[in-house]
């Protein structure tokens, strides 16, 4: 008796665990025009309703079935060890196009070629050829983008292009010059571990500057409408022309007390050398919130005249096998779930580094009422129905036990 009423407890718990699961946001996923493996870009806009490792998202198709996916991203800075560099053989620039060779003398198998470009603006289309001897060329790449992604620090930048994995003992670049000058290539090479371009997103947000004269210090307030996560902050300082000042970011907390007494107080997460002397970036070891603060020391000196502050998050992807019969959403927001464990994150070392990237509509609130039955399309042991009939069996099962209990103790008194 006792094991029946502990299955029928599981079950009941069983039922509500898997009602209880609901998402707050969900967004379609679009862009689907052949079967295969897909990567979608996952925007600021997109993470502020996530968690910050991605445990409360998940990709349902048209049946609400779970699709797995691996998340991909990359470092802001890779190890020096990572990039092997060739020899460029030759670069010629002709009529409407230049013509870069790169040797490959080990044959080794690469799936990219990373270009140092001297910074440009220019949009550029290219295409990628192998061969073995540079007489007979054979196609890798059709048709790409080589637009760049100017950077605002250093003259130069990376660029790398993908391809399906090779062996060629050359591999040879062809740029289309039709609209523009060509461009400064000074070294190639390959990223060893390389998936997807470590690219940086703007994070939007709101500052407020107040200058706190009695300890001299100048605090900026940056507000995000939902909690952000920040890998870097950018700053530009129109004056002094000489700086030097000790930076801190730090939140406020609120702690619980004994007898029911709250302390606020300030945590520290990261702190920084503003100068003049150095680039004004900063990667942030972990930032995920929603306000957060900084507080510069400036000492007897006057405060700094902050032209701008740039937060940037890092570029993330989800990679999931779609089907362009089926249609699929994105749905998060759910902090009951826990990371999910798909097959799929053994073989991301075997992905092809240049994937078709599926696109995502506006992000939509989900109501409550319909969040409860977002997870999947509920089968009949998941109804109420199901519930109202265990506790009807569970009803009678109680009933004749009780009766059989009240005649055994009959049958004593009489004896």
């Amino acid at each position: 008796m006792k094991n029946l009423f502990y299955s029928l407890f599981l079950i009941f718990a069983s039922v509500g665990s898997i009602n209880s699961q609901s998402y707050s946001h969900q967004t379609s996923i679009g862009g689907i025009k052949a079967n295969g493996l897909y990567k979608i870009a996952l925007n600021p806009e997109v993470k502020q309703y996530m968690t910050s490792d991605l445990h409360d998202t998940r990709i349902h198709d048209s049946a609400n079935t779970e699709v797995p996916y691996v998340i991909l991203s990359e470092p802001l800075l890779r190890s020096k060890s990572d990039f092997i560099q060739y020899e460029i053989v030759s670069q010629k620039h002709f009529n409407t196009y230049s013509e870069i060779i790169i040797h490959n003398p080990n044959k080794d198998k690469i799936s990219n070629i990373a270009f140092n470009i001297n910074n440009s603006d220019a949009y550029k289309y290219c295409a990628i050829e192998g061969g073995d001897d540079m007489k007979q060329w054979f196609s890798v790449s059709a048709q790409q983008e080589l637009s760049l992604a100017y950077n605002e620090v250093y003259t130069n930048t990376y660029k790398c292009i993908y391809f399906p994995l090779n062996n060629y003992k050359y591999f040879r670049l062809l740029v289309d010059d039709w609209h523009a000058e060509p461009l400064k290539i000074n070294s190639a090479g390959y990223f060893k571990n390389s998936v997807i371009a470590g690219k940086l997103n703007d994070v939007v947000f709101t500052k407020t500057i107040t200058e706190d004269k009695v300890y001299k210090k100048t605090i900026i307030q940056l507000s995000f409408s939902n909690n952000q996560h920040v890998d870097r902050l950018d700053f530009k300082i129109k004056s002094p022309r000489l700086f030097m000042r000790r930076a801190s970011v730090y939140v406020n907390r609120e702690r619980k007390l004994k007898h029911d007494k709250t302390e606020k107080y300030k945590e520290t997460l990261f702190g920084f050398d503003l100068s003049s002397d150095g680039a004004l970036m900063f990667d942030i070891p972990y930032l995920n919130e929603k306000e957060v603060f900084i507080e510069i020391e400036n000492k007897d000196n006057p405060p700094l005249e902050i032209e701008s502050i740039g937060c940037k998050q890092l570029a993330s992807y989800l990679v999931c096998d779609l089907n362009a019969n089926n249609k699929y959403t994105l749905r998060f927001g759910n902090n009951k779930l826990k990371l999910p464990e798909y097959d799929l994150s053994n073989f991301v070392s075997s992905i092809p580094q240049l994937l078709p990237e599926a696109s995502l509509d506006a992000v939509k609130e989900i109501p409550k009422t319909q969040a409860e039955n977002t997870v999947k399309e509920k089968s009949f042991f998941e109804t109420k129905q199901f519930l109202w009939l265990c506790l009807g069996l569970g009803a009678i099962i109680i009933f004749f036990f009780s009766k059989s209990l009240l005649k055994d103790m009959a049958n004593k008194k009489e004896d």
